[in-house]
């Protein structure tokens, strides 16, 4: 950490995409705070007036990239042109990181795992375990300022976030890389690149690392839980597989996942109004966790389904639609970015069809109006946000405080 801290001393750095999250915000000011000499760049104009120029990059020593920024912009590529170095700020922080660092990643999975881990490790080491990385409104830099005294940082790693882990050739100490799906080809040209940037979780670990890959879901067979679904115990796996190589007393882990609720936005219950049950799954933006979601309710469902279009084949889950017999109705929100799609689920289903809808409210009235005592509405998009709304959050927080108004 002091070596990091001596290298951007007066430096010139630029956050490259502050991030709609608010990461970027954060590590600005950390730098800053830190004796840095900081600008920003974004191409969001309300942001930052300026927007993205070259002679932002010219001016800059150290470059910070938002994650979701693509290699190939062509001032990432000016600045590479320059031999400027072009960092992400979670690689930083598990590559000067003072304590052991934990990483999770996965196409599905993640959150949960990680707060899995969190909530058992704190249960046996109370006040001295952080979690960071691919949370939302979280600055990684910070992170920084969190480890005194501290045992583990718990860490969420995007592929993203873990494409810059290759050019520092750095891993977590410990690993778990939950499963692959198809995810993002809207940003990688194919599944290998994808799964590529998934397996730095543990490429350059050294010797006395550990690395757990696809848990499997039996060896937590008769473990008690409140979270609903397989994939769950797939989750429950991975925080036991790697914990109990930690001599994590099992009776802890067992306590802590026997009260263990949903994250916020998967799969989360909001309410129950006159005995329809509305539950928020916002953050399915795949097909397969739109699966995962459909196959977890139990009850009787009208599904909300729909969004922008990541290049996912859904092939899969259109079976899954057809031959899932607690499926009720389907309510279509946003539709314009995904034609095929919805053509095809019209050819298979189109009678359960309840109708297009183009905003929270009107998808949930849509959904409301046709559901009776017993069943459940059901928000598992299996699509991106964008649109619509900002992000999956902003698409959870709408039908959120939309159900609420009921």
């Amino acid at each position: 950490m002091n070596k990091f801290l001596s290298q951007i001393q007066s430096k010139k750095v630029l956050i490259f995409g502050i991030g709609i999250q608010g990461g970027g915000a954060g590590d600005t000011k950390w730098l800053t705070e830190h004796g840095a000499i900081v600008k920003v760049s974004d191409r969001n104009l309300s942001l930052c007036p300026e927007g993205q120029t070259e002679s932002q990059i010219d001016w800059a020593e150290i470059i910070i990239k938002n994650p979701a920024v693509a290699d190939d912009h062509p001032l990432i590529l000016r600045a590479k042109s320059q031999n400027k170095p072009v960092f992400t700020s979670i690689a930083l922080f598990v590559k000067y990181s003072p304590v052991k660092t934990i990483g999770v990643t996965g196409t599905r999975g993640k959150s949960t795992t990680v707060a899995l881990i969190t909530a058992v490790l704190e249960a046996v080491y109370p006040g001295q375990i952080i979690s960071g990385g691919n949370i939302a409104g979280t600055s990684c830099l910070s992170l920084f300022d969190q480890v005194v005294g501290k045992k583990y940082a718990v860490l969420e790693l995007s592929s993203f976030q873990l494409h810059n882990f290759h050019d520092l050739k750095i891993s977590p100490n410990y690993a778990i890389l939950t499963n692959i799906y198809p995810d993002h080809l809207n940003r990688y040209s194919d599944m290998e690149s994808y799964q590529k940037d998934k397996e730095a979780i543990h490429l350059f670990q050294k010797p006395g690392d550990i690395f757990i890959k696809y848990p499997d879901p039996d060896t937590v067979r008769e473990w008690e839980t409140l979270l609903p679904g397989i994939h769950n115990r797939e989750n429950i796996a991975g925080m036991w597989s790697l914990l109990s190589r930690l001599a994590i007393p099992e009776t802890t882990a067992r306590q802590v996942v026997a009260k263990f609720t949903s994250l916020p936005f998967r799969q989360e219950i909001i309410a129950v109004k006159k005995g329809v049950t509305y539950i928020n799954d916002t953050t399915s933006t795949t097909p397969i966790a739109a699966i995962k979601a459909l196959q977890a309710t139990s009850s009787s469902f009208i599904w909300i389904t729909g969004g922008d279009s990541k290049n996912l084949p859904f092939e899969q889950l259109l079976q899954e639609v057809k031959v899932n017999p607690r499926l009720k109705g389907i309510v279509i929100l946003g539709s314009k970015n995904i034609p095929t799609y919805t053509n095809a689920l019209t050819n298979i289903v189109g009678d359960k069809i309840i109708g297009w809808a183009s905003s929270i409210p009107e998808a949930v009235q849509l959904a409301t109006k046709s559901a009776q005592e017993g069943d459940t509405i059901l928000l598992s998009p299996a699509f991106a946000s964008f649109d619509l709304f900002q992000n999956e959050f902003d698409r959870g927080r709408q039908f959120n405080d939309y159900v609420k108004t009921l």
